[in-house]
């Protein structure tokens, strides 16, 4: 068995499902208290819920005493348990947010020269849709079309929220859900668990940025999982369940307990014309566009953000003329909201 000492899950039709799994909390329950007891296991559940929301939808596992001791809210943003309730980590949330918006600004900048170096430099390529974080071009060939992707993918390495797709003559580069495995490998660099260490089990597209090898070598998937997600873990080496949603978690755990990890692909699977066709990917509906001046605002807030975090983070770390003075209001802030937050919770 591998030296497992965290595990991640997804919530929603990963740990709990359609259907009424209430008589399996018990064996979850014992293989995850097995685990903690021999390998000193950490358990983290990640979703895009809210905390009240997430505290609503978990009760009935929390109800039988299954307890993470962390979880991953909004994709992003890590709580930890503690007897008040869940809290949280308010430093380690800023360094998560900063690189949120570090990603998608130089992200923006880097497309946007890719996009001038291809389009001026390639003959017989036109542009079919064009966003501030998004790219899509036709070629007249499709060799020419697989060697711009090529090029792309190369370029865009460093940017995790960008993938570039190809289908035919067509090139979509596009941003994808990642925060869920940034906020994994924050959390797991302050446990100190490296990724070979590191299992996550989820079956929907905003999980597998879980699954990058720098976030977790170990994977594994329900059978109610999205065709893509499946395609990832197959190609991971990872264990592909044959029950769904709560049974398939615990096939996973039993699988990599017992050396017994099936990366097969089920017979019934076929790849999504989605997955084939990039230029109908998250296609965006009309009454979602922000006007100009929504637009421009929301620019303004997102530079005085960017400003204000940058500064703290660099006078967090003294890299700046007079942290000290800077950091000292800015921890008393922090300490009043911590200590109103755990009185909030210890009330509620």
């Amino acid at each position: 068995m591998p030296d497992i000492r965290l595990i991640a899950t997804d919530l929603d039709g990963t740990l709990i499902g359609s259907a009424n799994e209430f008589a399996l909390y018990q064996d979850f329950k014992a293989r995850l208290n097995e685990l903690r007891r021999k390998q000193a296991v950490y358990w983290v559940a990640c979703t895009g819920r809210t905390r009240p929301s997430f505290n609503e939808f978990f009760h009935p596992m929390r109800s039988m005493g299954l307890t993470p001791d962390f979880i991953i809210i909004r994709h992003a943003y890590i709580y930890h348990h503690s007897p008040v309730g869940y809290i949280p980590r308010v430093f380690w949330n800023l360094h998560i947010y900063h690189e949120i918006l570090r990603l998608h600004y130089y992200g923006r900048d880097a497309l946007q020269h890719w996009r001038g170096m291809i389009t001026g430099a390639a003959v017989g390529v036109r542009m079919v849709d064009r966003r501030r974080d998004e790219l899509r071009l036709q070629f007249d060939s499709e060799e020419a079309a697989v060697a711009a992707g090529h090029l792309l993918r190369e370029k865009l390495e460093p940017f995790r929220h960008l993938r570039v797709f190809t289908y035919l003559r067509e090139v979509d580069v596009k941003p994808v859900p990642f925060t869920k495995g940034l906020a994994l490998a924050e959390l797991a660099g302050h446990l100190d668990v490296p990724p070979d260490n590191i299992l996550t089990i989820g079956n929907g597209h905003n999980d597998i940025s879980m699954f990058d090898p720098e976030v977790s070598a170990l994977t594994g998937c329900p059978a109610n999982s999205e065709a893509e997600v499946m395609r990832v873990v197959h190609e991971r080496g990872g264990h592909i369940a044959a029950g769904r949603a709560l049974t398939g978690v615990m096939q996973i755990l039993d699988a990599y307990r017992n050396d017994a990890v099936n990366s097969e692909l089920p017979e019934w699977w076929v790849p999504t014309p989605e997955m084939q066709n990039p230029s109908k990917r998250h296609r965006r509906h009309p009454h979602h566009r922000r006007s100009k001046k929504q637009l421009q605002q929301a620019s303004v807030w997102l530079i005085a953000g960017i400003v204000s975090v940058t500064v703290v983070v660099f006078a967090h770390f003294g890299l700046i003329p007079f942290s000290d003075t800077i950091m000292k209001p800015f921890y008393l802030l922090m300490q009043s909201i911590e200590k109103a937050l755990e009185a909030f919770y210890s009330n509620g």
